[in-house]
């Protein structure tokens, strides 16, 4: 019997939501002829083209779209990675995206509010009139305010290297202000600029595997790395331990040989004490620590900055440092050219030394190292239990065995670097792996895998054209203006923002501190968004217009995760009037700016990814050797060592530390880490007035909770296995699974005080905001806290924004210290957030309310 999906699946959609008791999602029309496509299964399809499944994960995984008249009737993995090891992968969400190409909020055609903004009201339009909707728009805020006053928003560029880039040569050509997407998702580590002078660098996924001990930190790979995760258990059937550091009983928690359950916030305490106790337990690597490290280079007692060569010489090379030499009892001069010492010496770790100057002066210095040793002093294991509420046994144990254990790997996630003071969990657990030993081998690392990022080609000649680059800000300032501490390097428009140029993202979501947001929104006189659903986002919006998937566009992707260059294929042509981001742009600079369009934007997406292939093709480039031909043949891997390992040059080949993160010169990310080495003691002039020279623990920060008491539960947001983000929220395949229903888990202790049951509606406000959504009592949830899921869409609340009415968007004066885009920026403090939880409404009141309102659905 032949089986299509239209005999197949109302019957089992019928049975899932009779038995949930809820409605089901109601499918537009493009959506029901695809459902009722006749043509069963089992008949041939017309093609079947492979591209690659690209939201804002990590995942970045090949798939193959299955076309019969013009219509993709299946989505299957692509299993075609030379390296077998990562084939095939994905997950049931790029599996189920059917749902996001034909559903009920696709957007079909160009829209132009017709009522007040945000009630979503909009009358149909033609492209013609929308785009000069648009153009006068624009053309009227730049002669006004000037045209960097109009905020260029999308997320990830690393997931569409030239739609998204199209963003960037318009904002350059035009002048417009393109904003920031790593930092102000809370995802840009920065831990690691401060400490190794990159952006992030990580190890990729396969190497996982090759690890004796895997520690997990705020990282739940099992729901947010599903294409990966598997190589965490190749690595436990080889023998490795898995241990994870989580405040919840998570899903790889429930996996691991130890699960610490720490108190939210206070991750870096923890790393603090493992460091002590690693000292402690003589499992360091002292040889590692003065080769490639600051610690060893003295640290003047009267001004905390570091001694110079020139203070001692001056004919000594400039930049240039001091180490104290043990053995001879003499200052040893240290340059920044090459890791080590030149000639070789014993560099004193410890103590103090009275240093002649070189204007007869002396001076009384001591290692940067000393002054670490004096912090890990006051971490014992008693002092973190006490912090922490992790045993101090444990703490002595899980030292000993990651010390102990070669190679140790450490792996953090959102839930450890989304707090304010996130930098200082990562300088604790980098202190950790560099302390061990485990900085650049295979095995081992400190790696943090939090948002799809990483630029992994030269994207300059596309995103820059004629060499002029975008002006970036950071999009928390177009949250919430400028603060007393903002680097003046900050392109922050001195007219402040009239425009907003929203693509890719749905910023009206995910935006923290998201009422602050509508403040801004307040005072713009256009907002565009680019989107191919009809998000909260796009009710916002003065103009809609309705862009591709990426089965319906050209693009060039890349991941953190894996090394492989992907392109993205159309597989079908664009459903309704939709187009593609980079015939927008071209259309808007046609009549914007018609010569630089004619000069700049008469260029189709191949031209565009040659231009890349050819900037990084020379020897030694990441693309060196790979032509637009390999690519369409299937995924081909960048010209990076296999594994692809963070800092294996440095540690090999004693190259001074950064490496490059693209898209940044060299020069400027080589700024945060004057040594060239990587670095524990900071003596910039914040650093020093914060008290944060070296690592340290500060507990979370909210802002404006002034009496936790008043605010007893920490909120804490985690992403979803259901969702990327926002995206998926509206998928109906998988809103049978989880009842499109955002749930905030409590744990028994904290429900039973507030009389909560599982199914109560029940309402999480603070200072900021307030939301409405479903109990859901549970031991995995740790006492003190509540967990609501981020990336719920308001609609599907009991009432409220979502979640970000709650959320913080303060900054950490430290992650203004230097700037670089996305590189060295505020990095938003997701679950700095405190909150308190009331019962408003019964489980059998909410089931009524449902019954009462579900009617009937069209599945």
């Amino acid at each position: 019997m032949a089986i299509s999906r239209r005999t197949l699946l109302p019957g089992a959609a019928a049975a899932t939501g009779a038995a949930a008791g809820t409605a089901l999602p109601v499918l537009g029309p493009a959506a029901r002829a695809w459902r009722d496509h006749e043509a069963p299964l089992s008949l041939p399809v017309d093609r079947v083209v492979r591209t690659t499944c690209s939201p804002n994960c990590t995942g970045s995984c090949g798939q193959l779209a299955f076309v019969r008249d013009g219509v993709i009737v299946k989505i299957q993995q692509a299993a075609d990675y030379p390296d077998r090891a990562y084939a095939p992968r994905g997950c049931m969400k790029g599996l189920s995206y059917i749902n996001q190409i034909y559903g009920a909020d696709r957007i079909l055609t160009p829209l132009i509010r017709d009522g007040e903004r945000g009630a979503g009201s909009f009358r149909q339009a033609t492209w013609e009139e929308a785009l000069d909707r648009v153009a006068d728009g624009l053309r009227a805020i730049g002669d006004r305010w000037g045209w960097d006053s109009i905020h260029v928003f999308g997320q990830v560029p690393g997931s569409g290297y030239i739609q998204k880039g199209a963003n960037y040569r318009a904002s350059a050509l035009l002048g417009m202000t393109h904003g920031t997407s790593f930092d102000f998702n809370g995802d840009l580590p920065m831990g690691m600029p401060i400490t190794f002078g990159v952006q992030n660098a990580e190890h990729e996924a396969k190497d996982w595997a090759n690890s004796r001990f895997l520690l997990l930190i705020g990282s739940n790979p099992v729901e947010t790395r599903i294409p990966d995760v598997h190589f965490l258990f190749d690595a436990i059937e080889n023998g490795a331990r898995l241990v994870v550091i989580d405040p919840t009983y998570s899903s790889t928690a429930a996996k691991a040989d130890a699960h610490l359950r720490i108190r939210p916030g206070t991750d870096a305490a923890l790393g603090l004490a493992l460091c002590q106790q690693v000292v402690a337990q003589r499992l360091m690597d002292g040889a590692f620590m003065r080769t490639y490290t600051d610690a060893s280079l003295l640290v003047r007692a009267d001004t905390g900055r570091r001694l110079l060569a020139r203070d001692v010489d001056p004919a000594a090379p400039d930049p240039g440092f001091v180490a104290w030499d043990e053995a001879a009892g003499v200052p040893l001069l240290v340059g920044t050219e090459r890791l080590g010492f030149d000639p070789a010496g014993t560099p004193a770790l410890e103590g103090t030394f009275a240093v002649s100057l070189a204007d007869g002066t002396t001076v009384e210095a001591s290692p940067g190292f000393a002054h670490v040793l004096r912090e890990l002093a006051t971490w014992t294991p008693e002092h973190a239990q006490e912090v922490t509420d992790v045993p101090a046994e444990q703490i002595v144990r899980l030292a000993h065995a990651y010390g102990s254990t070669h190679p140790a790997a450490i792996l953090m996630g959102g839930g450890a670097n989304h707090w304010f003071h996130g930098d200082l969990t990562g300088r604790a657990f980098a202190l950790l792996a560099a302390l061990t030993g485990n900085i650049g081998r295979s095995g081992g690392g400190f790696s943090v895998y939090v948002g799809q990022y990483k630029v992994r080609v030269d994207t300059s000649p596309w995103w820059n054209p004629g060499g002029t680059k975008a002006k970036v800000c950071p999009s928390i300032y177009f949250v919430r203006g400028r603060t007393e501490t903002m680097h003046p390097d900050v392109p922050y428009p001195a007219q402040g923002w009239h425009g907003l140029v929203c693509t890719f993202a749905n910023m009206f979501v995910q935006s923290m501190d998201v009422n602050r947001l509508h403040q801004t929104l307040a005072g713009l006189d256009l907002v565009v968004v680019v989107d191919h659903q009809m998000t909260e986002t796009a009710r916002w919006a003065d103009v809609v217009l309705p862009a591709t998937t990426w089965y319906e566009k050209t693009d060039l992707t890349a991941s953190p995760l894996h090394p492989y260059l992907q392109l993205q294929q159309a597989a079908i042509d664009p459903v309704g009037e939709s187009r593609s981001e980079l015939w927008m742009w071209r259309e808007i600079m046609r009549r914007v700016a018609p010569d630089l369009a004619a000069e700049w934007f008469e260029v189709d997406e191949e031209a565009a990814i040659e231009m890349i292939l050819e900037a990084g093709g020379g020897p030694g480039g990441p693309t060196e050797g790979i032509t637009l031909a390999d690519l369409r043949a299937g995924p081909v891997r960048l010209r990076v060592p296999d594994p692809d390992v963070a800092f294996v040059d440095q540690v090999r080949d004693r190259a001074p530390f950064p490496p490059r993160s693209l898209p940044a010169p060299l020069e400027k990310t080589a700024t945060f880490i004057p040594t060239r080495r990587i670095e524990f003691y900071k003596d910039d002039d914040r650093f020093l007035e914060l008290g944060e020279a070296v690592p340290v623990f500060s507990p979370p920060y909210d802002d404006t909770v002034h009496d936790p008491a008043d605010h007893p539960l920490t909120l804490l947001t985690p992403h979803s296995k259901w969702r990327i983000h926002s995206s998926y929220a509206n998928n109906a395949w998988l809103g049978e699974i989880h009842a499109e229903r955002p749930e905030a888990f409590l744990s028994p202790v904290d429900a039973d005080a507030r009389a909560i049951a599982t199914g109560d509606v029940i309402e999480l406000a603070n200072t900021r905001g307030a939301v409405r959504a479903w109990a859901r009592v549970t031991e995995t949830q740790r006492p003190g806290s509540v967990t609501l899921y981020e990336g719920w869409w308001p609609r599907q609340f009991a009432a409220g924004k979502g979640v970000n009415e709650l959320t913080s968007s303060a900054v950490n004066p430290i992650h203004e210290a230097h700037y670089v885009g996305n590189m060295w920026a505020p990095s938003t403090g997701w679950k700095d957030c405190r909150c308190e939880v009331t019962k408003v409404g019964s489980a059998d009141e909410a089931s009524a309310d449902e019954a009462v309102g579900s009617g009937t659905a069209d599945a």
